[in-house]
């Protein structure tokens, strides 16, 4: 018998919405994320996430964390998507993700709205440490709430 896998060991609840232009990084970022147990969609473009998130928003299938890259040409920016996002749900946890932050990018990230940050190239481990902790934030926030 082989030993059990991550998500069979630990199941995270909630969805998570990624989006980012490249289809590699969508296509990795989703596998690492189910094989840890997570529920994960993915859209390259910032107007259909925004489409995504608003028709699952009064529902209990509504997403939990958004893993939004920064640079997405030829369409809205994440930081557009993120505006428009707490628009919607002004708890929503937003993690920018970028191949392009300067050291203090972390804290002007959170400065602005972000919950927290990922840098490209991520590790699968940092990937999921910082799902994880969004999906602890979100459940934090929504227990209070109940």
């Amino acid at each position: 018998m082989f030993p059990s896998s991550p998500a069979q060991t630990h199941r995270a609840h909630g969805r998570i919405l990624v989006v980012d232009d490249e289809h590699q990084m969508l296509a990795v970022t989703k596998a690492i994320l189910n094989a840890h147990g997570m529920e994960v969609v993915v859209t390259d473009s910032g107007a259909q996430a925004l489409q995504l998130f608003a028709d699952c928003l009064p529902s209990p299938e509504r997403f939990s964390v958004v893993v939004l890259d920064l640079t997405m040409p030829g369409g809205l920016s994440g930081f557009e998507v993120m505006e428009q996002l707490h628009k919607l749900d002004p708890d929503i946890c937003v993690i920018a993700c970028s191949g392009f932050f300067q050291e203090d990018a972390r804290d002007l990230c959170q400065a602005i709205g972000f919950t927290d940050v990922l840098q490209k190239p991520y590790t699968l481990e940092h990937l999921v440490a910082t799902v994880r902790r969004g999906l602890a934030r979100d459940r934090a926030m929504h227990d209070t709430l109940a």
